[in-house]
């Protein structure tokens, strides 16, 4: 659907920019759709144009949304970004750490918050929630560290929820 629009603003003679690009590789990002995601991408850039934070976490939430999210595609993502200039910000961290939750991986999830709070950024309700959703999909779930996590929380006055 996304891509018969594009064509459709081609065909009118109206050229796609940055902004009609991330909100068609969000749109995909929602339906969990790589594939599509991955396309965009490339004819985005085919066409000049630079992909920027929302581009990539976009991107990072399309891998998330997959049945099971390819971590290492994702890290690689934040490599990209950071090789390209791009600081990733919080919604990108968030992104990544989200996708940590659906995996399952608690000790990738660790990592990254580290690096987030390294780079200045500070982690709000939805880092928090991811992280204590990581804990819960982990092999073998881990009670003390979602009793942390929740004091931690507590201590930047922060409650769970959305």
């Amino acid at each position: 659907q996304v891509s018969k629009i594009l064509e459709l603003m081609k065909a009118r003679g109206l050229k796609p920019n940055l902004a009609t690009f991330n909100c068609a590789i969000n749109a995909c990002a929602k339906k969990g759709d790589v594939g599509a995601a991955e396309r965009l991408l490339q004819e985005m850039e085919q066409m000049g144009l630079k992909p920027d934070f929302v581009t990539f976490s976009s991107f990072i939430d399309a891998f998330t949304k997959a049945a099971r999210p390819d971590m290492n595609q994702i890290l690689k993502i934040l490599e990209l970004m950071k090789a390209r200039g791009l600081k990733p910000n919080l919604r990108t961290f968030n992104c990544a750490i989200n996708a940590c939750a659906k995996a399952g991986d608690v000790a990738e999830a660790e990592r990254l918050l580290q690096e987030m709070e390294r780079m200045g950024l500070e982690p709000n309700v939805i880092t928090f929630n991811s992280l204590i959703d990581v804990c819960a999909k982990a092999e073998e779930p881990d009670v003390n560290q979602v009793s942390k996590i929740l004091e931690l929380m507590k201590a930047r006055g922060l409650k769970p929820g959305r």
